[in-house]
């Protein structure tokens, strides 16, 4: 075995180890809970599920998810989570089970962000104390705990991976390290759109910055080879990305009203769910609110710190070569991330809004935040090499037990979140083995509050997968819109016409969501000539339409 392969083997393993603690109880109940305690989540366990389910039965029919019936390419109303839903095909076609898929695509998510920002910073310092602090202070960070529910923001390792690429790239530009940075930011982009976007632009900003360093700015040969690796990654990319630009040209888009509701602010990056940092929450929440959840850490700011004063200060003692251009590269970017966070109040982000045309489909410019704590950990572990460097010994193995433990003990939330998955109603295991056609489910939710709901649908129709009018995403369609408050009457006429319409073939009835209104709904069904009962449960009743008028 040799030496390489047996320190990734070893880092893999802790990596595996400290995502089983971190996240804890996901391992204990991979297959029987998850976050089903909002609309987010039951949405990210639905659309993890219906990849895994496209690329195993019709990965042509991939766009064309169960929602939303009869509009195509529904799955491009919100992010696609393309690369979420392979990941978790093995378990998908081992179980057949959302949960565990899902769950098994969250915590490969930690596993693979430590494991590239560990290949990050040990490439970049030679040190792999250096690579195990930017590993834990990225991949166990506040932001990615703070949206569990959301699938595609825990794809974190894009990042990191695109800026090991940028480093391959502009240490030895050649044909083959233009295709693997093109290769990166593609992969970015397909686990999450706002990360490909963020991607592209550290690729851009970085092969400039390095250019400039290096004097390689006056060479074709390099600019042509830069252009070739983001022409790579455009041709990957484009097949994925099309149906959105469709979607924006029908009218679907951002503004910058939405980005201002969406930006970061002061106290959101002082804001932190862990168990060591949760004394600050009361202290900033006497100034308002905070939209997310992005502080870096103690440790990772003191650790980037001691990066900056040993390298980039005037009277800094002999830092390794290249080092000042390294460090110099993330505290610019890190500068710059915050600064875009800031949204249209700071100004950079306009500029980027009015000048990338990409900008017009992303609403949270504080998701940049995340940006901002990986580039403070890359400099921690350039701190954390500082301090190795600087001893020897007991003394440096002192410090680097200390910084370790410090790292774990600061980068602990406890428990995550996690909630019982509800019990499948034998009315879905019967529409499971029903002929394929559209299925229409009851109450129909209409309003801003309870949209959301249709999610509850959404996570059950996992089990058997046909095509649903109901629908929720990001985008809703026009027409979809318009005949859900008729919907929302059934069983009076105006309902049925949308049923006849729409060519409905079964009926599912929540009577337990209907409240006290279910025995006025039990009233206008009874005797109904266009229903045929086939299966009645105390909390659901399943219908065939057997004619229309």
């Amino acid at each position: 075995m040799s030496p390489r392969f047996r320190e990734w083997l070893i880092v893999t393993g802790v990596a595996v180890l400290l995502t089983a603690l971190f996240t804890w109880p996901l391992v204990a109940r991979f297959g029987s809970a998850g976050r089903v305690d909002t609309g987010d989540g039951r949405f990210s366990i639905w659309n993890v599920a219906w990849v895994a389910h496209a690329l195993t039965t019709s990965p042509a029919s991939m766009w064309d998810a169960n929602i939303f019936h009869p509009h195509p390419r529904a799955l491009s109303f919100s992010e696609a989570n393309v690369f979420a839903g392979a990941l978790a095909v093995p378990v998908w076609r081992l179980t057949g089970n959302p949960h565990a898929a899902s769950n098994w695509t969250i915590f490969c998510s930690f596993v693979l962000a430590a494991l590239v920002g560990y290949a990050l910073t040990r490439r970049l310092t030679g040190s792999r104390m250096a690579g195990a602090v930017t590993a834990i202070a990225f991949a166990f960070c506040p932001f990615v705990f703070s949206h569990l529910p959301h699938i595609q923001l825990l794809m974190t390792f894009g990042l990191p991976l695109v800026l090991l690429a940028v480093h391959v790239f502009v240490d030895r530009p050649a044909l083959g390290t233009a295709a693997a940075l093109g290769g990166a930011m593609a992969l970015a982009g397909l686990a999450c759109g706002y990360y490909g976007v963020f991607g592209g632009l550290i690729a851009g900003f970085g092969v400039l910055w390095f250019a400039v360093a290096s004097g390689r700015w006056r060479q074709p040969r390099y600019w042509l080879l830069a252009l070739a690796g983001a022409g790579f990654a455009a041709v990957l990319i484009a097949p994925f990305f099309a149906p959105y630009l469709e979607i924006r040209d029908a009218g679907f888009g951002r503004s910058l009203d939405d980005a201002r509701t969406y930006s970061a602010t002061w106290r959101g990056f002082l804001a932190s769910a862990r168990l060591t940092d949760r004394w600050m929450l009361p202290l900033i929440g006497q100034f308002g609110q905070w939209r997310d959840v992005v502080f870096p850490g103690f440790l990772t700011i003191a650790l980037a710190a001691v990066a900056i004063m040993t390298t980039l200060r005037p009277r800094a003692t002999s830092p390794p070569p290249g080092a000042r251009t390294v460090v110099g590269f993330y505290v610019a970017l890190t500068m710059l991330a915050a600064w875009a966070s800031l949204g249209p109040a700071g100004g950079l982000y306009s500029l980027l809004y009015e000048t990338i045309p990409l900008f017009s489909l992303l609403r949270a410019p504080v998701r940049l935040g995340v940006l901002v704590t990986l580039t403070l950990a890359v400099l921690a572990g350039f701190g954390a090499a500082a301090i190795q460097r600087r001893t020897s010994g007991r003394t440096r193995l002192a410090w680097m037990a200390g910084l370790i433990v410090a790292g774990l003990a600061s980068s602990t939330v406890g428990a995550i979140p996690s909630f019982e998955a509800p019990p499948v109603n034998p009315v879905y295991h019967r529409l499971a083995i029903l002929p394929r056609a559209p299925v229409v489910e009851f109450p129909y939710w209409t309003t801003a509050p309870n949209r959301h709901r249709h999610t509850e649908y959404m996570l059950m129709s996992t089990y058997h997968w046909q095509p649903l009018v109901n629908g929720y995403s990001d985008h809703i369609p026009e027409a979809a819109f318009a005949v859900a408050p008729r919907l929302a009457t059934f069983p009076d006429a105006d309902a049925w016409d949308v049923i006849r319409d729409l060519r409905v073939r079964y009926v599912v009835v929540h009577w337990n969501l209907y409240g006290g209104d279910a025995d006025q709904v039990r009233r206008g069904i009874a005797g109904d000539p266009r229903l045929r009962l086939m299966l009645e449960t105390p909390r659901m009743t399943l219908y065939e339409v057997v004619r229309w008028h």
